[in-house]
């Protein structure tokens, strides 16, 4: 048995990003107080206050974000619980303006789609029109190399599928 791997969300990406939305809410209030274009200061504090109420809950989150076992990966923004790794058929890497995604292929991705709500099951099905999977590892927010992440999902997930008759005795 190798050691999990835990993966967390990027503590200095989600403290950039709140502040970024509170320089934004400054910006909003003062579009009220000292022009007085109410219409635009209010969407500018509304949009981006919501950004900051998001930053301040993912920088007080402490729960692993991505977790590797022997067993298979869990995405607890996937929301389908873990993924064995012989249920992963092939996987690859997409990016969208710097945002990496792991694009699986899974053995049987209609079971994994039914535990998702009805909102969740058709944002993974407009997936598939951007070129993702279904279901994809979100990296964003995470500190991982996808191209090594990537290498290692193929790794073990391919060695599931062989199954334990065919790997070699321990010694």
């Amino acid at each position: 048995m190798t050691e999990d791997l835990i993966f967390y969300n990027s503590r200095k990406r989600y403290a950039l990003l709140t502040f970024g939305g509170l320089v934004f809410v400054v910006m909003g209030s003062w579009l009220i107080v000292k022009t007085g274009n109410w219409p635009l200061g209010l969407v500018t504090i509304l949009f981006f206050g919501t950004g900051v109420v998001i930053g301040i809950r993912q920088l007080l989150d402490t729960r692993p974000r991505l977790q590797i076992t022997d067993t298979g990966i869990l995405d607890r923004t996937l929301g389908v619980g873990l993924i064995p790794w012989a249920d992963i058929t092939d996987a690859y890497v997409r990016s969208i303006n710097q945002e990496y995604f792991i694009c699986l292929l899974l053995r049987n991705e209609e079971a994994y789609l039914s535990r998702l709500p009805p909102l969740k099951r058709k944002l993974a099905a407009a997936n598939e029109a951007l070129g993702f999977t279904p279901v994809s590892v979100n990296l964003s927010g995470v500190d991982l190399n996808p191209e090594q992440l990537l290498e290692y999902i193929l790794k073990q997930s391919a060695a599931a599928r062989l199954g334990p008759a065919n790997s070699l005795p321990s010694s």
